[in-house]
């Protein structure tokens, strides 16, 4: 069984928004995978300082509603300070558990975790959570460094994913894989 690695601290937000970070990470070919539309409603959890939220919010429309969960309140400070800077209002900070992202019911149309699955503490009950977020033909898009071969080396081991700990894990949580991209330089995408 996985150990989880340990959350990482709003200390090292830093981190989030370091530079070469969209170069090194083809953030665009996340959203292109995640087939996103004007008027939908998403959600990423995990968002941190909200490097992948801003751009969800742009993808989808200033008349959309981008929901940005994390456990620590200091992230979404975080958060609303670099969209208030790039004047993004679609955004709705969201302080989550870690067992429930306190999203509405059957009610989110993409859900994005990038890099932070791996942190789960309680990873089952947070799955059940985010599979009732789901809105009808909803989906979710994981994304995770690679556990397998070195293209991921410059990240500690345990903050990396492999594709069989991620697909058992998800799929007895009741989701189904319906595609897996490897063209991200470092990173799964599931």
């Amino acid at each position: 069984r996985r150990q989880p690695a340990n959350v990482m601290s709003f200390e090292g937000a830093a981190w989030l928004e370091r530079e070469g970070r969209a170069e090194a990470e083809k953030p665009e070919l996340v959203l292109a995978a995640m087939e996103l539309r004007p008027g939908m409603t998403v959600a990423e959890i995990g968002a941190g300082t909200g490097f992948f939220s801003r751009r969800l919010a742009k993808a989808v429309g200033p008349t959309s509603k981008v929901y940005s969960v994390d456990i620590q309140p200091e992230m979404l400070e975080l958060l609303e300070t670099y969209a208030a800077k790039e004047r993004i209002t679609n955004i709705v900070p969201v302080v989550g558990t870690e067992t429930d992202p306190r999203l509405p019911a059957r009610g989110v149309d993409r859900i994005l975790l990038v890099d932070v699955y791996h942190e789960f503490q309680k990873p089952e009950p947070m799955l059940a959570r985010i599979r009732d977020s789901l809105a009808p033909g909803g989906t979710v898009t994981l994304v995770e460094y690679r556990l397998e071969g070195d293209s991921a080396s410059h990240i500690k081991t345990e903050h990396r994913m492999s594709v069989e700990q991620v697909l058992s894990e998800w799929t007895a949580a009741g989701f189904e894989l319906i595609r897996r991209l490897e063209t991200l330089p470092s990173q799964h995408l599931f």
